[in-house]
Parts: structure tokens; sequence; C-alpha cells
């Protein structure tokens, strides 16, 4: 992976609407499916004994994009999706 590439959340922002608009949002959902789909294989991998954080590292962040291209795509707002996450991570917490 290249490391020398920072990119600032404006940028990061920017591309993630690009990459919305370009495509319709129906493809663009399937594709983020996909790549959910590509991790679920590398995770799989790793129980398996097969030591690929490259590639363990490359599927997550293409999840993490295709999270953010979702929240894009059916106008979730950041604070929605912390609402989100706080209530999952609370129910987490309370099965600890």
């Amino acid at each position: 992976m290249n490391g020398h590439i920072v990119l600032s959340p404006m940028e990061r922002e920017r591309i993630i609407q690009r990459s919305v608009e370009r495509e319709h949002w129906k493809t663009k959902s399937t594709i983020c499916m996909e790549e959910m789909a590509e991790l679920q294989q590398q995770i799989s991998k790793q129980i398996r004994g097969y030591d690929d954080r490259y590639g363990l590292l490359k599927e997550m962040a293409d999840v993490y994009i295709s999270l953010k291209l979702l929240e894009s795509i059916f106008n979730v707002t950041p604070e929605e999706m912390q609402k989100a996450i706080d209530v999952k991570l609370a129910r987490e917490r309370s099965n600890q």
C-alpha cells in the first residue's frame, strides 16, 4: 500500500460525492454489497490461517468506503449514523 498518499477529509468527501454521481445508485449499492462479500472471504481466509494483513486491510478499506458511499446514497447524516452506532455499542456493552 502506498503510505505516501494522504487525502484531506474534504477531498475524501468530494471523491465519494463524485463517485455517487457518476453511477446509478442501484449499481453503486450492488458494488458495495460485493465489496462486503469480499471482506467476508478475506476474514474467512484469516480464520483458516492465511496471514494476509495487506489483503485484510485492503478489503476493510473497501468496506469503509462502501459505507461512506451508502451514507451518501441514502442520505444518512453523520448524526444519524453516530446515534445508530451508539445504540449498537450500548447493546454490546450490556452483553459484556
